[in-house]
């Protein structure tokens, strides 16, 4: 299971990139459009699931 975690990512930029060291080992390298695109994508899932009921089990089936 994957656990839901509560720590944004650390996110900078470096040579025309942005990098992304987050939580459980992530870690990405985005041109700034693929990041533009997963932040919006990013804001309107959490809008959504804020709406949502959860189960209070902190994982992810």
């Amino acid at each position: 299971m994957t656990r839901a975690h509560d720590d944004p990512s650390d996110v900078e930029s470096f040579d025309g990139h942005i990098l992304v060291d987050g939580p459980g080992g992530v870690a990405l390298t985005l041109t700034p459009a693929a990041a533009v695109a997963i932040g919006e994508r990013l804001l309107e899932h959490a809008a959504i699931a804020v709406e949502q009921p959860t189960t209070g089990k902190g994982s992810l089936a």
